[in-house]
């Protein structure tokens, strides 16, 4: 059974399961390089299918990650017949009859196309939420399970409570759109001068800077309810077609929007610190709610907000659940595999994927490929008998890498497959790689990859976290080995590495901590501000070039500025 979940929208992705394995997945950004490419992931889709040896005929069914009967619902009455567009048109068909009948809105659509060749196409909407629902659980390592879901919004709401036991799913709680977290962060991420739906992420870095002077100014914008939570609306206007998400009262509460690029002042990061405190509180809240109402003692969790990883490390200590399992594509991207996964385990009752998820579902280059993209560089190199020894020696030394291995995640995070490498201790490497590397906002912190056995000597836990979507405090007597990858705040966002996970880097970073007695190493995206991350050779090849990256790490070749550095990299190689 083969089955293809897309997503088309923000971060426009799909994903192929065959018999219920997941076999791969990517993000088309990747293949244009147009970061959260908003259109038809034909690329994406085209990969996953040679990756699976198929071809579009051999696909049984389609899952799409929106349910176009479901949006129309609360649209009917309020449009007066005056639909957007002729989908809208045919799917609330189904809503009309149902009501005129007394019967329940629609929970699901197929539809099946007859193709010229007699043949036949099924496609499975399946909703938004939902979709974000198996991803969380499907790939999570429970078999029951209460899940949390919360974004921007899907066909309705925004913030899902489901059960999940065996391979059944069942929503138990929404809390509808406009009411939303994943709105309420994107207006104010705007407002300080950042881009919705993408900047997020700065301006949970920002917060770290503020204090909490504003906090008792930003509450009232937010009430907490016995069934979850309600915005006041007035000081939002998202729900509308303008481009301005935050409304003119909001301006008068909080003073003027910070234009985009101009100075961050010290009340720019009190509003973001404030959001970020109140983001945690709601996200808490409806956590706990989760627990009442499903009574589980596991926790999944997805959708964009889930890569609030500040906040994750709340829910994990504060949300009385005894484990928690965080989705690495939290983003709609993951939905893609969300929505292929509902069909195959929830409708088809295909069995489970058995693995453990690691997120790397995504492209890979062979050697052979890897060699002639290097040979045609131009640039000196050779092939190393123990690269991950070569380049642990060379940021030991100082020195900035480029790490290529095997496929690319298929989530936001490098999780050491397509990473920037730096040594931890160094004071300095922080602004040294913000600003001639990535060429970002100072302010921005960098992520600590550490041996799984070794995180409980470095920060103040040792659950492993896998996926870099949980901060943890570094201890005080390490922070000198971690100089540069401990935020202001104290905390780091870490991964933690098995040989299991990810044997090569696994390596990498053993031979760092042989070399420093530090089982850590600085990881992050091989990319630059506002490119998607490099997928193929030729892409890392071309960042490492336009970077003041020192040394490239592809498979087992190592590239070097000058021959000078290559000399220095041959010696370090067994």
């Amino acid at each position: 059974m083969n089955v293809v979940g897309v997503n088309y929208s923000i971060d426009s992705a799909a994903a192929l399961l065959k018999n219920g394995i997941r076999t791969a997945a990517s993000a088309e950004e990747r293949f244009t390089r147009n970061k959260h490419d908003k259109g038809f992931p034909a690329k994406a889709l085209s990969f996953c299918l040679k990756r699976g040896g198929i071809t579009a005929s051999d696909v049984d069914h389609y899952a799409f990650f929106w349910n176009p009967g479901r949006h129309i619902e609360p649209m009917l009455g309020r449009l007066s017949g005056a639909f957007r567009h002729h989908a809208e048109f045919l799917y609330s068909y189904p809503n009309h009859i149902l009501q005129t009948l007394g019967q329940p809105g629609v929970s699901g659509v197929e539809q099946v196309l007859r193709l010229d060749d007699g043949s036949k196409v099924h496609i499975h909407y399946v909703d938004h939420h939902m979709a974000h629902a198996a991803a969380a659980y499907f790939n999570s390592p429970f078999d029951d399970a209460a899940i949390l879901t919360v974004d921007g919004y899907g066909e309705r709401n925004a913030t899902l409570i489901a059960s999940a036991q065996g391979h059944h799913l069942e929503a138990v709680h929404n809390i509808d759109f406009p009411h939303s977290i994943g709105s309420l962060y994107a207006s104010i991420t705007q407002y300080l001068g950042f881009r919705a739906n993408s900047g997020e992420g700065k301006v949970m870095g920002l917060a770290s800077y503020g204090d909490d002077s504003l906090v008792e100014k930003f509450k009232p914008l937010v009430t907490l309810t016995p069934e979850g939570f309600e915005l006041d609306l007035s000081y939002f206007q998202y729900t509308s077609e303008r481009t301005t998400r935050y409304s003119q009262k909001f301006v008068e509460l909080f003073g003027p929007a910070r234009a985009a690029e101009s100075t961050l002042t010290h009340h720019h990061e009190n509003i973001a610190y404030a959001l970020q405190a109140v983001t945690e509180e709601i996200l808490l809240h409806v956590a706990r709610l989760a627990r009442t109402k499903t009574g589980k003692k596991n926790l999944c969790v997805a959708g964009g907000v889930a890569l609030n990883c500040v906040a994750n490390r709340r829910l994990m200590l504060e949300a009385g659940f005894d484990k928690i399992f965080i989705l690495p594509p939290s983003g709609d991207a993951g939905s893609s595999l969300g929505a292929a996964q509902y069909v195959a385990h929830v409708l088809l009752n295909e069995p489970r994927d058995p693995s453990q998820y690691l997120d790397y579902l995504g492209f890979e280059n062979r050697a052979d490929e890897i060699e002639l993209a290097i040979q045609t560089s131009g640039a000196p190199w050779f092939k190393a008998n123990n690269a991950p020894a070569v380049a642990a020696a060379m940021i030991a030394n100082s020195h900035i890498g480029g790490w290529f291995q095997g496929r690319s995640e298929f989530g936001p995070r490098a999780l050491g497959n397509r990473s920037i490498i730096a040594d931890p201790r160094s004071a300095e490497m922080k602004d040294i790689l913000n600003a001639r590397v990535k060429f970002r906002e100072p302010f921005r912190p960098f992520a600590p990859s550490c041996l799984e056995e070794s995180c409980g000597e470095l920060f103040d836990s040792a659950v492993p976290s896998p996926f870099m979507l949980r901060v943890y405090n570094t201890l005080p007597e390490r922070k000198k080995d971690l100089e540069s990858i401990t935020h202001v705040d104290g905390g780091a966002r870490v991964q933690t590495v098995t040989q299991e996970q990810n044997p090569r880097y696994y390596a990498l970073i053993k031979e760092f901590g042989k070399r420093t007695g530090v089982d850590c190493i600085l990881n992050t995206s091989f990319n630059i501000r506002g490119e998607p991350i490099v997928d193929n050779v030729r892409e890392a090849l071309f960042c490492f070039f336009g970077t003041d990256m020192d040394f490239l790490c592809a498979g087992d070749y190592i590239v070097a500025k000058n021959p000078e550095l290559l000399a220095l990299a041959r010696t370090f190689d067994d």
